[in-house]
Parts: structure tokens; sequence; C-alpha cells
């Protein structure tokens, strides 16, 4: 148990503390949330500094580590197995002077002697702190995370608002398998095959990323079966047999770009030749139409037509016109001579032409057939390029869906393996069910002792092992969730005390019971008073003196448990004896 917290400030008002009920008590309602401000009378402080010479960080602590405060040394005195050990640690500094009876025989660095103590690292501190608190998980598994006397004392000396709103929190953001595998520890459960399953199922979740980025690696944004993978494989291993076979059967030639061209010209031969035919054949269609068109010429007919209008023409005149009738006739058969002859030399032509492009043609299908089994040097360089990226892609392929094998492989094993871990677990349980119900036993009377009812406290075996439900009828308001937190926490001290667990401390802020009611506020400082004394552990409980349900407090005398009295009747009320100065803002 603690025996004293003290500090090297000359003004700091030291703790003397003593078994069972221990109560500090801050005359005053001013103690604000010191995380946030310095002026409060210093009971969260206390609890910190339990913290730090347990081996806590005081990065978050903006009271710890105050600048003022550089170069102070804080303390405490414990009782271990009949020994009293004495601890220092300053702030600012390395390492932890700790008497030297405590290490003795364990493997540490000495870094220093001051008369019966020694100084230590820090790390080494945290180590001896588990080898001697909780020896049960102190082993030197390199790579698998066991409870440390740090994680433990958490939930011992719960500190900051977070930490009283859920029985199984800490701290806010605290990861849920840590938070079973503790609980599994403290509630005296199968923590070690906790931690295993724990571990495979994050050995799962790695196989599964693996997995994923082996998808992303391939350009998929979904993730593919197997089979979807050897269809890909089976469609890729014939396109390279395809691929194969083309570079097998490829004939370079030397000529390849005469040819070509060669197959150019012919082409744009054959599309000139089948351009004028179709312009002859137009003319032709016309020629055709105007020959059987021409008309015949009469030289009476334009003087019937004059006459029969009255005209009356003289004998000169009637010759000109016989005339006139003549020349057009002869006009016309000049055309009809010029047609057929036209008509002639255009079917010549074109079928001329006709018999070119049949030759033509021939020598372009030659020409093609040859081309098509064969090509230049940088056609086959070419498809010897197209052949060995296929190749390339098809063993990227192959070795993806090995992997992807080996990966399923081992996740299914994995799968297995949580199952039977799971059911061992189950087994397990039933075997310690003698606990489990001692446990359960306890918070249900706590709970019914402070609202009339039994809470229920359950545990069960699911997907990531340990599962603990928590609650009683009448939670709901703040108050009451801080009542499930401290009778959780005083059934899991008194388990601990009733398995002569070492260093069996119970610490509670004034947060614990700031919203409580009066009436379950002071039934829950008769039962801690009563459980501690019965029992045999020592709880530490810091309260607001204003706050105090008087009224409802039965025969506990609570003056005779309060251990240190802080007021705000000057400085030196305080606990460090001192007002800290506000500290300067960063420009």
């Amino acid at each position: 148990m603690i025996l004293e917290i003290n500090s090297s400030l000359p003004y700091f008002r030291t703790a003397q503390l003593k078994e069972a009920m221990n109560v500090v008590l801050a005359d005053t309602v001013e103690d604000s949330n010191e995380t946030e401000s310095t002026n409060g009378l210093g009971k969260t402080t206390l609890l910190r500094i339990v913290h730090f010479c347990l081996g806590g960080s005081i990065v978050r602590d903006r009271v710890l580590s105050h600048p003022a405060l550089i170069g102070v040394s804080f303390g405490m005195k414990l009782s271990h197995k009949g020994q009293e050990v004495r601890i220092d640690r300053k702030i600012g500094e390395g390492g932890v002077l700790v008497s030297v009876a405590f290490v003795d025989g364990l493997n540490v660095e000495v870094l220093e002697t001051v008369g019966e103590q020694i100084r230590i690292s820090a790390d080494d501190w945290t180590k001896v702190l588990s080898q001697k608190f909780t020896p049960e998980t102190y082993v030197l598994a390199a790579g698998k995370y066991i409870p440390s006397f740090r994680d433990v004392f958490l939930y011992q000396a719960r500190v900051g608002k977070d930490a009283y709103t859920d029985p199984q929190q800490a701290f806010r953001g605290q990861p849920g398998p840590i938070r079973r595998l503790v609980l599994s520890y403290l509630l005296s459960l199968n923590w070690n095959k906790q931690r295993d399953l724990h571990d495979e199922q994050q050995k799962r979740e790695q196989i599964s990323i693996a997995i994923k980025a082996l998808e992303e690696a391939g350009d998929s944004t979904d993730e593919k079966s197997i089979g979807d993978l050897e269809a890909e494989r089976v469609v890729l291993e014939k396109q390279i047999a395809q691929k194969r076979d083309e570079v097998a059967g490829f004939n370079v030639r030397q000529d390849y770009d005469k040819l070509e061209n060669r197959l150019n010209e012919v082409d744009r031969t054959i599309h000139d030749l089948l351009n004028e035919n179709h312009s002859d054949n137009r003319l032709l269609e016309y020629y055709g139409r105007s020959a059987k068109e021409a008309p015949t010429s009469s030289a009476d007919v334009p003087v019937q037509i004059l006459s029969d209008a009255g005209a009356v023409f003289k004998e000169e005149a009637l010759r000109s016109l016989a005339e006139v009738a003549a020349f057009h006739e002869q006009v016309y058969r000049n055309r009809h001579e010029f047609l057929a002859t036209e008509i002639r030399r255009l079917r010549t032509q074109t079928s001329q032409r006709s018999r070119a492009i049949d030759k033509f043609s021939a020598e372009k299908t030659d020409l093609l057939r040859t081309l098509k089994s064969s090509g230049a040097l940088d056609t086959l360089i070419a498809l010897q390029r197209g052949l060995t990226e296929l190749e390339a892609k098809h063993d990227s392929l192959k070795a993806r869906i090995e992997e992807r094998k080996r990966f399923d492989v081992r996740k299914d094993a994995l799968s297995a393996s949580m199952i039977e871990g799971r059911a061992l677990l189950k087994r397990d349980l039933e075997d310690r069910r003698p606990i489990v119900d001692e446990v359960v036993g306890l918070f249900a009377e706590y709970t019914r002792f402070l609202y009339g009812v039994p809470g229920k406290l359950s545990i069960d075996v699911k997907q990531a092992g340990y599962a603990f439900g928590i609650s009683i009828d009448r939670e709901g308001s703040d108050g009451v969730d801080q009542m499930v937190v401290f009778c959780f926490d005083l059934a899991i001290a008194t388990i601990r005390a009733r398995r002569r667990s070492p260093f069996n401390i119970l610490l509670h802020d004034s947060t614990m019971f700031a919203d409580v009611d009066p009436r379950q506020y002071g039934l829950a400082l008769q039962l801690a008073a009563a459980t501690a004394a019965n029992e045999g552990f020592q709880y530490i409980c810091c309260l607001n003196a204003g706050a105090l349900p008087k009224d409802h407090l039965g025969e506990f005398d609570i003056d005779a448990a309060v251990r240190l009295r802080l007021t705000d009747d000057g400085d030196h009320g305080r606990l460090l004896g001192m007002r800290l100065p506000p500290r300067e803002r960063a420009a």
C-alpha cells in the first residue's frame, strides 16, 4: 500500500496514508479541471503524482509539466511484503531513485547510487514494477503485447473525466484489444489466450491489407478471387501462344519496303482506272440517249406552217428555206455519226481499262499474299516486343496468383485457429465459472446496495474474444453511469484482495462522485470504507467538502478517514504549497 506522498517543494502538503479508507478532502468547491487550469487545490494533481512516481508520463499534464516545477522531486513511500520502499522522481530529469532492496536481484542498470537508493532508467523502472506487481504477465516474448503494470494501474487509479464514463475504458481512444486484454487479466480470465486470439486477428487483418495491396498493384479496384485471376491467366496464355505462332511463322524480306510501295502504287492505279471508267460509262449513257433522240428534218414543214398562217413567199425565199432545211439535215446526220464514233471509242477505252484493272488486281493479290506471309525486320522486332510484354504480364499474374493462394491459405488457417481459440475461450470460461460468478455476484451486490436493484455484469466470448456487458436498470444519467464504474472497480479490488494480488490499491478522483445523487454518494462512501476494511485493500478518494452528502453517511465517520485536508486559505493550503504562475503563451 501507499504510505506517503511527498515532494521536495518546501510547502508541499505531504499525504500520510493508512490501510483501508483514506480521504483527501478539499475544503472548497473551487477545485477545477487541472488538465486545463492551475487554479485547483491539487486533488487531481495528487493522483497524477502517484502515476508519475509509478512510471507514468507527464507530457499531457499541464500541472506537473509546468516550467516552474522543473527540477522538483516528487516521491512516495510504499509498503511491500513488509518492506518500506522509497521512490523519488525529479521533473525534467531521466531516471528514478528507488530503494536498493526493492530491485535486489533484478536485471537493471544502475546509473547512480544515492545512499540506500539507486537511480535506474524510467524504462527499467516500469519493467521492475511489472515484475513486482503483475508478475504473471511479465515475459520477455518479443513482439507480443502483454498487460503491463502501467496498463493495469490505469484502472486502479483512474484519472480524467473520460476514465469515469465507462468501466471498460481507462482513457479516451483506448484500443479495444488492449481493453479486453487488461480486463481479462483483472478478472482472472485466460488473458494469454485472449492475447493469442488478438495476435491472430491482427495477422489476419494484415493479410487482408496485403491482398488489397496486391490488387491495387494490379490496377484493380475490387478484390478479385483466385478463380478470376486464373481465368485471366488462361486468356493471357492463349494470347501468348498466338503471338508465338506469329513470330515463328514470320519471314523477313529485305525488299519489304519496295513491295509495300509497289502495293500502294498498284492500289492508286486501280483506283484511278476505276474512276476513269466510271466517268466514261456516265458519258456513254449520255451519248446513247442523245443518239436515240436525234430529230429528222423536212424542208416542207416550215413552209407549210407559214402558209397556214397566211404567208405568201417569193420563189427566191422558198429556195432559201429549202437550203436551210438541207443544212440542218446534214448537221443532224453529222451529229449522229459523231455520237456513234464516240460510243465506239468509249467502249473500247473502258474495255481496255477493265483488262488493266484485272491485271493490277491480280498483282495486288499477289503482293498482299507476299506481305502477309512476311514482313520487315522492324515489324518482327515489334512482334517480339509484344510477345515479351505478354510473357512478363503472364509471369506477374502467376506470381500474384501464387501469392494470393499463399495468403488465402494463411488467412484460412488463421480463421480456423481463431475459431478454435474462441471455442477454447468458451470452454475455459465454463471452467472458470466459479471465479466469474464471484465477480458477477459482487457487482450485483454492490449495485443493489446503492440502488436497491442488482446490476448486471456479463462475460461472453464473441468474435474478438471476451465481451463484457456492464449495466444497471437505472442507468442513463451521468451519476448512475459513474456509480457503475465505482461498483465495477470495487468488485475488481475485492477479487484482487481475495487473490492476494500485490499492490492492491484503488484510487478515485472527485470526478467519480461529481454528478451522483447525495443518497447514492453517501452509500458509496460507506460501501467503500466497509469493503476496503473487510477485504483488506487500500482505498484512496479525493473529495470536495462542499459536496459531501453529510446527511447520508450513516455511521461512517468521514473525518476519521481524512488523511489530508486541502484549503484555499492562502497558497500554503494547496497541495503544492504554492500557486503556479500562468504559462507564457507562444508568440
